[in-house]
């Protein structure tokens, strides 16, 4: 797939959203990511998995290494990085990478009517682009 500017968010997005309630322990957290090779979780506030924010492996740096927080502790919720940023699926892959450009973050939710369905990175977008850039090599 090319980095055409007509590229839809929903075509590189990763539908499978990791989720934690903000609740839990930092620890629990980072077991999950070890677990699942990954480098955030979305935070949720309900039973019904309605997301209040993310956390990343940075702000688990930050708070362990900066603030000095205990992971066994410590509530996802008092470390997550929140608001939560989100784009619709139908957004062009370049407006979604402008917003995260302009908020200075790294991962957008995505949304398809109101509900949430995904996420997409910044390291999609640079898989994106780096098949690009290989496919006009080729040429």
């Amino acid at each position: 797939m090319s980095l055409n500017p007509m590229v839809r968010v929903k075509a590189a997005m990763n539908r499978k959203m990791i989720t934690l309630d903000k609740g839990l322990s930092v620890k629990s957290a980072i077991k999950l990511m070890v677990k699942k090779n990954i480098g955030s979780i979305v935070v949720t506030a309900d039973s019904n998995n309605n997301p209040v924010g993310i956390l990343t492996e940075r702000d688990i740096l930050r708070s362990i290494a900066y603030r000095r927080v205990r992971p066994e502790t410590t509530k996802i919720e008092e470390i997550m990085s929140s608001p939560i940023f989100s784009v619709e699926q139908d957004t062009t892959l370049g407006d979604a990478a402008q917003m995260m450009i302009k908020k200075n973050i790294r991962r957008l939710l995505v949304k398809q009517d109101e509900k949430y369905v995904g996420i997409i990175t910044q390291r999609d977008l640079q898989k994106l682009m780096t098949d690009t850039i290989r496919a006009l090599l080729i040429m």
